[in-house]
C-alpha cells in the first residue's frame, strides 16, 4: 500500500542483482540472490554489501593496455633514434661523393651554366677531329692507290683541321678552368661542388686532354705517309729510268745505256735507305726483297753492257756469262706492279696506328656531350 507524500521504492532489477552477485555469468559462485523465491527470505532480510572493486576481466584488460603503451613509447624511441642518426648521416658526407646538394646548389648553379655555355664549342670540336680521321683515313687510301696527289691534298686538310681542334680546345679549357685531372684537382672540387657536377665536369675536361695526342699522331702520320709516297716515287723514277737504259742497250748504245742507268741508282738507293730505316720497327720483307733484287737486275745489265763495250760487239765467253746473268736476276723480278702495292700497304699499315688517337678523342668527346645534354643535341 502507497503512502502518501512517500517516496515510490525502486525494486532493484532482478538480471542486475544476478550481475552483482555473479549468477548468470561466467562467475556464478551459487550465492543467494535477494527477491529470488529459491531463496525462501524478503529482500530486506539481506545486506547489499557489493565489491566495487575491478573484475578480473578489466584487470586483465588494463594489464594489456599498459603493456601496449610501453611497447608503444619503445617504438617511438626507435623511430627517434633512428631518425637523429639518419640527420647525423644526411649532415656528413663521404669526400668521394663530394658535399649535399643543399650545400654546393650555388656553386653547382655556376658551373653547370659553363658547362652548358661549352656543348656548341664540345660540338664543334668533334666535327673537327671527325674530319681529322676523315683525312686520315683517305690518306692511307690514296698511299694504297699510289696517288701522290691524293694523299698531299688529305695532309693539307688534316692540318686544317687540326690547327682548328688546337685553337677550339685551347680556347675551351681556359674558359673552363680544366687543368691536368689529379687526385689533388678531385679534393679541391668536392670541397665546393656536388658529385654530379663534378662527373660532368670531369667528363668535359677528359675530352679535352684526349685531343693533346693529336698533333704528334697526325705529324707521324703525315711523316709516314710522305716516306711512303718517297719510296714509291723512288721506285717510279728508278723504273722510267731503267726502261730508257733498257731501250738504249737494246739498240746498242750502251755508253748511253750506262749513263742513264747511273741516273736510275740514285732513286733505288734513296728507296733501299728509307725502307732499312723503316724495317726496324715494321715488317718490309716484300719491299727490301724487291729492292735487293732490282739493284741485282741493274748491277747485271751494267756489267753485260760493260762486256760489249769491252768486246767491241762481239759476242765473247765474258758476253755470254753475262747476258745469262741477266736473264737468271730478271726471272726473279715480278712481272707487274704487285709487289709495289703490296710493300705500300706494308707502309701505309703502321700508320694507322696515328689514327687510333682520333678515335680515342672522338669517343671521350662523345662522351662528354652526352654528359651535358644528355645524348640530345639539336645540332651542331
Amino acid at each position: 500500500m502507497l503512502t502518501p507524500g512517500r517516496p515510490t521504492q525502486q525494486i532493484p532489477d532482478d538480471s542486475a542483482r544476478r550481475v552483482a552477485a555473479g549468477r548468470g555469468t561466467e562467475f556464478d559462485f551459487g550465492l543467494p540472490i535477494p527477491g529470488d523465491s529459491d531463496s525462501g527470505q524478503e529482500d530486506a532480510d539481506y545486506d547489499y554489501d557489493y565489491d566495487d572493486g575491478p573484475s578480473s576481466r578489466e584487470r586483465i584488460r588494463g594489464l594489456f593496455g599498459r603493456t601496449l603503451v610501453r611497447l608503444g613509447w619503445l617504438g617511438l624511441a626507435a623511430v627517434l633514434a633512428f631518425g637523429s642518426a639518419g640527420m647525423v648521416a644526411a649532415t656528413s658526407h663521404s669526400p668521394s661523393l663530394g658535399a649535399r646538394q643543399e650545400l654546393t646548389w650555388g656553386s653547382d648553379q655556376i658551373l653547370n651554366t659553363k658547362l652548358d655555355g661549352a656543348v656548341r664549342d664540345l660540338v664543334l670540336l668533334s666535327d673537327d677531329v671527325s674530319q681529322l680521321g676523315v683525312m686520315t683515313r683517305s690518306v692511307l687510301s690514296n698511299l694504297t692507290q699510289v696517288n701522290a696527289v691524293g694523299v698531299t691534298a688529305a695532309q693539307g686538310d688534316g692540318s686544317t683541321a687540326l690547327t682548328a681542334i688546337d685553337n677550339r680546345a685551347a680556347n675551351l679549357r681556359e674558359r673552363l678552368d680544366c687543368g691536368p685531372w689529379t687526385d689533388a684537382k678531385v679534393t679541391q672540387l668536392i670541397e665546393t661542388y656536388g658529385s654530379d657536377s663534378i662527373a660532368r665536369y670531369r667528363a668535359v675536361c677528359l675530352a679535352l686532354d684526349s685531343v693533346s695526342p693529336l698533333d704528334d699522331d697526325w705529324a707521324s702520320l703525315v711523316s709516314g705517309s710522305t716516306q711512303t709516297m718517297k719510296v714509291a716515287q723512288d721506285i717510279a723514277d728508278h723504273d722510267n729510268a731503267g726502261k730508257d737504259a733498257l731501250q738504249l742497250g737494246t739498240a746498242g748504245r750502251y755508253p748511253e745505256a750506262l749513263s742513264k742507268l747511273a741516273d736510275a741508282d740514285k732513286p733505288l738507293s734513296e728507296a733501299t735507305t728509307i725502307a732499312a730505316e723503316l724495317a726496324t720497327v715494321i715488317d718490309l720483307a716484300t719491299l727490301t726483297t724487291w729492292l735487293s733484287r732490282t739493284s741485282a737486275f741493274d748491277d747485271s745489265l751494267r756489267v753485260l753492257w760493260q762486256s760489249m763495250i769491252d768486246s767491241k760487239g762481239r759476242v765473247t765467253t765474258q758476253v755470254t756469262a753475262a747476258l745469262k746473268a741477266v736473264n737468271d736476276a730478271k726471272a726473279l723480278l715480278p712481272t707487274d706492279n704487285s709487289a709495289l702495292q703490296v710493300s705500300l700497304f706494308e707502309m701505309a699499315n703502321r700508320l694507322t696506328a696515328d689514327g687510333i688517337s682520333i678515335e680515342t678523342a672522338r669517343g671521350q668527346l662523345a662522351t662528354a656531350v652526352n654528359a651535358l645534354t644528355g645524348g640530345t643535341v639539336a645540332g651542331s
